[in-house]
């Protein structure tokens, strides 16, 4: 049996996985995301850790990652992430020389979308949507069956504008981003109740108690990712759009009203599913072990 390393980075943390052929997970973990002092080294340095740690279990025949930002998935370069201050950060290549097993990198929406159209929610599916609300927003774009990257710019959809009452950490206001990642909705509620420190797990935790504040903050993210879907559909038209992420596990909480707004918004077009990640906030993981497989064949040959 072989065994690969699965590493999804993300803002807050780093999920990861030693997960078997069977994409069964023989062991996991959970870290803290690095975001002060050198994070390129620090993240480069965590990473290391974990494959070390899983090489003490079972012998790792390769190792997948998926990883935020502007992402060039040929070459494994993040051209720029926003949420980790990074740039033009080859990662793909410093971790090749410092890790002694083959290792892969790739966008970590499009990876998760790779779990999703293989097994997950959107399988059987040609043209679909994977939108990944995390510390960050952003789209995996399926069409004809394949996952559109554009050099690693397309997808982008939480830097739309849906007229959010936030500046965004890309320098704009008014973006899905800045109203509706779990970030946002952290900063919004701190705001109107005056209280800092509220994580997005207790805000729907109050909104499902029926707090009046926690339910007006939880609304409007919940349009604003409705008003965004609204615009991909319109483009796109996809067959089922897929909601991932850590917001995926307030699961009826988000998809309801997201469901809603479509059903109170769409006219002429059509009307797509909407749909639970199959894998919740673990797609980019099992994303990962996937692309980390497919390596395989490839350095066998």
């Amino acid at each position: 049996m072989e065994y690969v390393v699965a590493i999804d980075v993300g803002g807050t943390d780093i999920k990861s996985a030693l997960i078997d052929r069977n994409l069964t997970t023989i062991s996991q973990k959970v870290i803290p995301t690095p975001l002060s002092g050198n994070t390129q080294e620090r993240i480069l340095d965590s990473l290391m850790e974990l494959v070390a740690e899983y090489s003490k279990i079972q012998k790792v025949s390769s190792v997948g990652v998926s990883f935020p930002g502007i992402f060039d998935d040929k070459n494994g370069v993040c051209i720029w992430s926003e949420n980790l201050i990074l740039e033009n950060f080859h990662i793909k290549d410093l971790l090749e020389n410092r890790v002694q097993a083959p290792i892969i990198v790739k966008h970590d929406v499009r990876t998760a979308a790779i779990a999703e159209l293989r097994n997950g929610a959107a399988k059987n599916t040609e043209n679909a949507i994977f939108m990944s609300l995390g510390t960050g927003i952003a789209a995996a774009i399926i069409m004809n069956g394949e996952i559109c990257a554009s050099n690693g710019y397309a997808g982008e959809i939480g830097h739309v504008n849906v007229n959010g009452k936030f500046a965004c950490v890309c320098g704009k206001f008014g973006c899905l981003e800045a109203a509706s990642s779990t970030l946002a909705i952290s900063k919004a509620y701190a705001s109107l109740s005056r209280t800092e420190g509220v994580s997005t797990e207790k805000i729907h935790s109050l909104v499902l108690q029926g707090d009046p504040i926690a339910m007006g903050v939880w609304r409007d993210a919940m349009s604003a990712i409705g008003r965004a879907c609204e615009i991909l559909v319109t483009l796109l038209a996809p067959e089922v759009i897929v909601l991932g992420g850590g917001l995926s596990n307030a699961k009826a909480t988000l998809l309801d009203p997201v469901s809603q707004y479509l059903a109170d918004s769409l006219s002429f077009q059509h009307r797509p599913r909407v749909e639970l990640a199959h894998f919740g906030s673990k797609a980019g993981v099992i994303g990962s072990a996937i692309i980390a497989f497919e390596l395989l064949p490839a350095i066998e040959q």
